[in-house]
């Protein structure tokens, strides 16, 4: 038995005018090259090909398949490609060729020894995106690819800083500037009163050295502050455009069975620590309450005290200054210290 095997051949056949072209990617200053893929329907042929290279709708600015041309502004573009065959077909087709460029550009922040200087990348693109940041921090470390870097500086000066871009399409540019590193200003904290303390107590904190201006995690912008509460603080110096900063933390502590005793309160009227107390007095009254000053003056006594003492004396406010306090309460015990008055 035999078998025959037929095979039957099709041919493709473009039955419409097929319109389509191709373009490279370009940087601004480099010629950009369009080639057309027209293809015309089947037993015809392409006569005319027109380019609109301005976008203006009229296709009267190149001809034929292959067109080179050299664009003044960068941006994307709206080019369009018109094609007639022999046959009499018309069709036309609009693209948005990209024309890159990229205008390198940062700014800095202030800059200060010992603290983290921020740049900022500024770089202006068109029609494109960055690939890859490069920054050169003048001081001879390694180089920083991020986008937006921080960096530190070990000594006061003059740095001049580059930042170089490369973008999707192989643009490139550079910008640099000069920075000026300022010396940090030294800046120490001086603690009246302890940072672990009972509830109801207190600790004042006062920078040791003077600044331009002042600003405390409080809110506050005065060269002392007073805290009452346990957390995490900080405090900024300013000095001649440059910075310092100091953390410290405060504790708040529980109460003992002995008293509690506050070693500094500020009689000046604000309604905040305005009179010397024990704490926990309602757990360890009654209390024999004897205080002096550094002479040797008695200036309070009280057999059943009710913490009501304002740091006055014969009926005046006394000075700022270190007093010293003898308690005795309902265990005998005599507990002794120092107390100081701070307006």
């Amino acid at each position: 038995m035999f078998f025959v095997i037929v095979f039957t051949a099709f041919q493709i056949r473009v039955v419409a005018l097929s319109v389509d072209f191709n373009f490279d990617k370009v940087c601004l200053g480099d010629a950009t090259t369009l080639i057309s893929l027209a293809i015309p329907s089947f037993n015809d042929s392409i006569r005319y090909q027109w380019w609109d290279l301005n976008g203006d709708g009229r296709f009267n600015d190149a001809t034929g398949d292959t067109v080179t041309y050299l664009f003044l502004v960068p941006g994307f573009k709206n080019v369009g490609l018109k094609v007639m065959t022999w046959g009499g077909e018309v069709k036309a087709l609009y693209k948005l060729v990209p024309v890159g460029q990229v205008d390198a550009g940062f700014i800095a922040g202030l800059g200060c020894t010992g603290q983290r200087v921020p740049f900022y990348d500024q770089s202006i693109l068109y029609s494109d995106t960055v690939t890859s940041y490069q920054w050169d921090f003048g001081d001879g470390t390694a180089w920083s690819y991020e986008k937006n870097p921080t960096h530190s500086y070990t000594l006061p000066g003059n740095y001049n800083i580059l930042l170089s871009v490369v973008t999707r399409l192989g643009c490139t540019d550079s910008a640099s500037q000069t920075i000026s590193i300022g010396e940090a200003p030294v800046l120490n904290l001086q603690f009246y009163g302890d940072t672990v303390f009972y509830a109801g107590d207190s600790v004042i904190v006062s920078t040791v050295e003077s600044f331009d201006s002042i600003f405390w995690s409080t809110g506050e912008r005065t060269g002392s502050i007073i805290i009452y509460n346990g957390g995490q603080f900080w405090v900024k110096g300013y000095l001649g455009g440059c910075y310092n900063e100091k953390y410290f933390t405060t504790r708040i502590k529980e109460f003992e069975k002995n008293p509690v005793i506050m070693t500094l309160f500020t009689p000046n009227g604000d309604g905040k620590n305005d009179l010397w107390e024990i704490l926990n007095l309602s757990v360890v009254q009654p209390c024999e309450v004897n205080v002096y000053n550094r002479f040797g003056e008695r200036i309070l006594s009280d057999p059943e005290y009710r913490n009501d003492w304002d740091g006055s004396f014969r009926g005046n406010q006394l000075p700022n200054d270190t007093y010293y306090f003898f308690v005795r309460c309902f265990d005998n015990v005599l507990y002794k210290g120092t107390v100081n008055i701070l307006k």
